[in-house]
């Protein structure tokens, strides 16, 4: 008897020890992964532009768990298995900043429900479109005979019209500049009213350059003007898109009644008789 209740006591301790084992280290979950290269979009209405991007990053959730932030193309791993909830959202670098990347406000989110399979890669291409709240103030493709620039009298060149140099279409515009014509300045050829309650205001343009260039706003007021520089554009051997942010600038001018849209440069190149700057589908958006 003394054996047999021995025996039941190390039975006893036995199952306690490894039932608090699998307690303790539970068994691991085996991800599924998911995997997103591009994103694209695509616009069907005439007077929103053309779909041209520069989408960088991806803001992510699945299953309602936030998964972060990551720069396409990427693979990542899942503990969600089974029909998920994915929600995608793309992101820029606003101002051309890596550490001020946004998720991009005009694109509508893409959800996708997909059954998530453990150890399973699952390619993921998203495809958006703008929001249809989105306005589009001022858009400048440069396929029309005129631009919709105006110059002051101090600049000593204006954008012309070429498609030698195009990102997309058939023409983009170009500024060149020279040590005699060394001076650029343009600006949108309707001063006009922005949002000030800290809704998102982008110009967006595509540009390719030897030589920087700067984007700037005159805010008007009373009938005096006050300049503000927001960004400079350093140069780029290949097409880029850029994204500047006038939502904050507007809101902080909050008696500001009238916004003028300026791009501006002066000749940069020391032995280099001329410099270029090519500029396509420049877009203003807000809500």
């Amino acid at each position: 008897m003394k054996q047999a209740a021995n025996f039941g006591i190390i039975s006893l301790v036995s199952i306690l020890l490894f039932g608090s084992c699998e307690i303790i280290n539970p068994p691991e979950k085996i991800p599924s992964y998911i995997r997103i290269d591009t994103f694209k979009v695509v616009v069907n209405e005439f007077d929103r532009g053309t779909a041209t991007h520069m989408m960088t990053d991806i803001w992510m959730s699945v299953g309602g768990t936030n998964m972060g932030v990551y720069t396409m193309p990427f693979t990542i791993p899942t503990l969600e298995t089974g029909l998920q909830t994915i929600t995608i959202r793309p992101g820029i670098k606003l101002n051309g900043i890596s550490a001020s990347r946004i998720a991009y406000p005009f694109y509508e989110p893409v959800i996708i429900d997909l059954e998530l399979h453990e150890k399973e890669i699952h390619l993921l291409e998203p495809v958006s479109t703008y929001k249809d709240v989105c306005k589009f103030p001022w858009i400048e493709e440069f396929e029309d005979p005129g631009v919709s620039f105006l110059y002051p009298v101090y600049s000593d060149t204006t954008i012309i019209n070429q498609r030698n140099v195009v990102r997309e279409g058939n023409y983009s515009g170009a500024i060149f500049l020279t040590k005699d014509a060394a001076d650029f300045e343009a600006y949108f050829d309707d001063d006009i009213e922005l949002p000030q309650n800290a809704t998102p205001v982008l110009l967006e343009f595509d540009y390719k350059n030897t030589n920087g260039f700067e984007v700037g706003m005159y805010l008007i007021e009373d009938g005096m003007m006050e300049w503000n520089s927001l960004v400079y554009i350093k140069p780029s051997e290949r097409w880029k898109r850029f994204y500047v942010d006038l939502g904050t600038k507007a809101t902080y001018a909050s008696t500001t009644e009238l916004f003028r849209i300026v791009i501006r440069a002066a000749f940069e190149l020391e032995d280099e008789e001329t410099a270029n700057i090519y500029l396509d589908n420049v877009k203003l958006i807000h809500y």
